[in-house]
């Protein structure tokens, strides 16, 4: 395969190291049962070209690369990517990495009279506290978003089991959401516009790989600064999303 945008950007070690991490991802092949091939390594290799080829332009993608090429953990980055991409062709203006006083959310993005950062953090695992982690991403969102406007997403693709092939949310995930929800509802999270969870999910479809894109909206009541579902629906391209 030519991969022509991560070999111009990234280099042709970093592919081969992907393609070695790509291999050895025990958990990928389990989900995808006999299905998994090939096939894998090229849909998702594939997938970070077409992203790094729709991101090549924006202001600020240039710091992104940089991080992304010297980092261990470069499925973070990829997280930061696509859940970006949900987002770039509806707004108005994007800049990637921009500075808010002396922090550096992922993004400032822009759409009609709204402007806001957005930042991100992928859950490795379930908590073992699902308190402490709560409490800990609003700490994030107040030091990334500061005195200004944000959403932050969160990657709980952990939060999920697919017995015989069906999805199932862990009792964990329904304990995150209602306790991020009650931290709205008591006034926490002044700059946040809302907390999104987010699944990607990889499966088979007549034996053709597909990216399944589920966002879990915890929204703000609105008399405290939260958004209509309106506004969600003119930000966002994913495949289904739930409003809570």
């Amino acid at each position: 395969m030519e991969y022509k945008y991560i070999r111009k950007y990234l280099g042709e070690e970093w592919l081969d190291q992907q393609k070695k991490f790509i291999a050895n991802e025990k958990r990928v092949k389990i989900e995808l049962k006999d299905k998994i091939s090939d096939e894998l390594e090229v849909y998702i290799l594939n997938k970070i070209d077409k992203l790094i080829g729709k991101f090549e332009n924006v202001e600020g993608f240039s710091q992104w690369i940089i991080e992304a090429k010297t980092t261990k953990t470069f499925e973070d980055h990829l997280f930061e990517l696509m859940v970006m991409e949900n987002l770039l062709l509806k707004m108005d203006s994007f800049k990637i990495k921009a500075r808010n006083e002396n922090s550096v959310p992922e993004a400032l993005v822009k759409k009609g009279e709204d402007e806001f950062y957005i930042e991100m953090k992928k859950l490795k695992t379930v908590p073992h506290s699902i308190y402490n982690s709560v409490g800990e991403l609003f700490k994030k969102s107040r030091n990334k978003f500061k005195s200004s406007k944000g959403i932050l997403f969160v990657g709980t693709f952990d939060f999920f089991k697919y017995p015989g092939g069906k999805q199932m949310a862990s009792p964990e995930f329904k304990l995150f959401k209602r306790l991020i929800s009650l931290r709205f509802e008591r006034g926490f999270g002044s700059s946040i516009i809302a907390i999104i969870l987010v699944n990607f999910v990889i499966k088979t479809d007549l034996n053709k790989i597909i990216l399944g894109k589920e966002y879990y909206i915890i929204n703000k009541p609105q008399e405290k600064g939260g958004k209509s579902l309106k506004f969600f629906e003119d930000i966002f391209e994913v495949d289904s999303f739930v409003y809570l």
